[in-house]
C-alpha cells in the first residue's frame, strides 16, 4: 500500500472504532453531544463522509453516529450486503454502543438502508431524513472511461492532493460535477458561497479524501451498484415516523422522481426542494430552510 494511503488509513482508524455486533463487525465514529443522529453515508464513502455531511446537525446540538457501511473502510462486506441486512446491522450496532433511539439520515446510496431501518425498527427511530437519496432502481452514472480515470487509485490520489493545495479549485469541481442545468453564473455563485465561509470550504475540501484509499472503498461501491441496478421496492408504506425528503433541483443525478415517489408513499412525508441545489446538499447556498427543518426533527 502506498505510503500516503497507509498514513490516511492510520488517521481514519484513529477517528473510529470497530464494534462487534451479533450480525458482524462494523466501524463507527461518534462526534458531538445531544440527541443521536445515525448518519448513513453514500457511495463511495465511509464514516468520514457521514460525519462531514452531518456537520450542521452536530453544530446544532446533536451527537452524530457515523458507521462505515459494509464494504467500506474497515467494515467487512459480509456484515450486510443487502440494504435490509445493513439496517439490522445498524440496530445491532446501536445495541452494542447502548444507544436506544436515533434520527436516521440517509445520504444518496445510504437511502435504501435508512428506509429499511425506519420501517424495520420504528421504536428506535425518532425521524427519517433522506438527502438526495437513491430510492428507486438506478444505474451507475459514470461511463467506463470516467470510472477508469476518476475511480482509479491514481485519480483519487490526485483529487486529494488538489483539495489539500487548492481547496477553492476543489469547490469549483464539486459544484460542476454534482450539478446539472446550472448556468455558469449560477455555478460561480455556488462556488463563491462555499468559499466565503472557511468552515464550509474546509468541509468541501475533505470530500475527495472520503473517496480514498480506493481499495478500501471499492467493494462497498460495487455492492451498492449491484443492489441499486435492480433495487427491490423499499418498504415506504411501513415507515410511520416523521420523514423529511430533501432534493436539489439541479442534482447531477436523476433523483427527483425518487424523491417524489417516496413522498407519495410515506405517510405524511415532507418533501423539500433546494433551489439550484446540487447533489452535495449541505454545500448548496439555498439549503437554509432544509437545514433548519432537519434540526427541528432531530431535536424533537
Amino acid at each position: 500500500m502506498p505510503r500516503w494511503a497507509e498514513n490516511l488509513m492510520k488517521s481514519l482508524d484513529g477517528r473510529a472504532s470497530m464494534v462487534e455486533t451479533e450480525l458482524g463487525p462494523i466501524q463507527v465514529a461518534r462526534e458531538g453531544n445531544g440527541p443521536a443522529v445515525l448518519s448513513i453515508h453514500g457511495s463511495p464513502g465511509g464514516f468520514d463522509q457521514g460525519l462531514i455531511w452531518a456537520q450542521q446537525l452536530q453544530s446544532g446540538g446533536c451527537q452524530v453516529i457515523a458507521p462505515s457501511r459494509p464494504g467500506y473502510l474497515r467494515t467487512p462486506l459480509d456484515s450486510g450486503r443487502r440494504p435490509s441486512e445493513q439496517a439490522d446491522l445498524y440496530a445491532s450496532m446501536l445495541d452494542a454502543i447502548h444507544i436506544d433511539k436515533v434520527t436516521v439520515l440517509g445520504i444518496s446510496s445510504g437511502g435504501p438502508s435508512a428506509v429499511h431501518f425506519a420501517a424495520r425498527h420504528p421504536n428506535r427511530t425518532n425521524a427519517l431524513l433522506l438527502d438526495a437519496a437513491v430510492l428507486l432502481p438506478i444505474s451507475p452514472a459514470s461511463s467506463v472511461i470516467e470510472r477508469a480515470i476518476f475511480e482509479s487509485g491514481a485519480g483519487v490520489w490526485l483529487s486529494c492532493q488538489v483539495a489539500k493545495r487548492w481547496p477553492r479549485l476543489t469547490a469549483a469541481s464539486v459544484v460542476d460535477v454534482l450539478s446539472a442545468g446550472l448556468s455558469k453564473d449560477r455555478k460561480r455563485d455556488a462556488v463563491e458561497w462555499i468559499t466565503s465561509n472557511a468552515a464550509r470550504l474546509d468541509c468541501v475540501a475533505e470530500l475527495p479524501t472520503s473517496l480514498a484509499p480506493r481499495r478500501f472503498r471499492e467493494p462497498g461501491q460495487r455492492n451498492d451498484e449491484s443492489n441499486e441496478i435492480n433495487l427491490d421496492p423499499l418498504p415506504f408504506t411501513e415507515v410511520t415516523v416523521p420523514t423529511l425528503i430533501s432534493q436539489g433541483n439541479n442534482d447531477a443525478f436523476p433523483l427527483i422522481d425518487h424523491a417524489t415517489s417516496a413522498a407519495c408513499k410515506i405517510a405524511d412525508a415532507e418533501l423539500m426542494f433546494v433551489e439550484e441545489g446540487h447533489h452535495g446538499l449541505p454545500w448548496c447556498r439555498h439549503i437554509g430552510a432544509v437545514a433548519r427543518r432537519q434540526l427541528e426533527l432531530a431535536l424533537a
